[in-house]
Parts: structure tokens; C-alpha cells; sequence
């Protein structure tokens, strides 16, 4: 109950967590943007939401920070603000803003990974896309052979398909 007490004697505490939802919230908003974008294609698009998204990820590690700092003071961590062992002693504005902050932040994760996933299928797909068109071979690609065993792309002579 003594971390309790500590928790509670954290100045500016619900301010900071207000402003680290408001941060999350904002931060969501612009990775369903992004997903938009991303199903859409939408190069442009793309290249306006990526400075917003930097500076709310930067916003959200600065303000990380100072909460850590302030719950260092107290001999606490992040981890003991969000255990939600603590969150039935919590004023019920608060707890409901903590619980807020945990399920938006896994929703940011699982977002933010999701579309780093799809940006990554699309680099590779325009990278051999690019090899194609400029007739490079593409590197580390295993080919079978009419018995079914695996040789590298550059172990595969180039035979004509038929005679003119």
C-alpha cells in the first residue's frame, strides 16, 4: 500500500497521463492513416504522415521519459503504475485513463506492426519488380531442378525455349 501512496504523491501525475492518452490517441489516428494509405497506395500520402508519425513517436518517448523520471523519484516504475494490482486503490478517473493508455498502446503496436509488415511486402515486391524490368537476376532465389533438387538462381544455364 506504501507504492500506492507513492503513486498518488506524483506531482502532475494525471496531467502527464491525460497528455500521454491525447499522444496515443493522436498517435493511432495517424497509423489508421497510414494503413489507408498503404491499401489505397497512395505514395503521397505516405510521404505527408511520415513526419507526424516521427514527431508523435519522439513526443511519446520524451513524455515516457519524464513520467519515468517522476516515478523514479517515488522508487517506482512504469511497470508499477500499469499493474493492475495497483488500479482498484487508483481514483477511477485515473485507473479508467491507465486502462485507456494500456489497450491503446497495444493497439498502436499491433498497428504500427502491421503496416511496417505490408511496407516491407511492398519494398520487396517493387525491388523485384525493379530486377525484373532492369534484367538482373535476383539474388538468393532457389530454383528446382526436373529432379526436384534445389540449385541458386546462378547455378541455371540459360537455354533457349525452342528453335526459330
Amino acid at each position: 500500500m506504501s507504492s500506492l501512496k507513492n503513486i498518488l504523491q506524483i506531482e502532475q501525475l494525471p496531467s502527464h497521463i491525460v497528455q500521454f492518452l491525447a499522444l496515443l490517441e493522436n498517435f493511432h489516428n495517424v497509423l489508421l492513416s497510414e494503413t489507408q494509405a498503404l491499401k489505397s497506395n497512395d505514395s503521397d500520402q505516405l510521404s505527408k504522415i511520415l513526419p507526424s508519425k516521427s514527431q508523435l513517436s519522439e513526443d511519446i518517448a520524451q513524455l515516457t521519459k519524464s513520467l519515468e523520471s517522476k516515478l523514479n523519484t517515488q522508487h517506482l516504475t512504469l511497470a508499477n503504475l500499469f499493474d493492475s494490482t495497483y488500479s482498484p486503490s487508483i481514483p477511477k478517473p485515473l485507473q479508467h485513463n491507465i486502462e485507456q493508455i494500456i489497450t491503446l498502446s497495444n493497439q498502436c503496436h499491433d498497428l504500427n506492426q502491421s503496416n511496417g509488415i505490408s511496407i516491407q511486402i511492398l519494398s520487396n515486391l517493387n525491388q523485384h519488380t525493379l530486377n525484373l524490368v532492369s534484367g538482373k537476376e535476383p539474388s538468393n532465389v532457389k530454383l528446382y531442378s526436373a529432379k526436384g533438387e534445389a540449385k541458386s538462381s546462378g547455378q541455371t544455364a540459360q537455354k533457349p525455349l525452342g528453335k526459330a
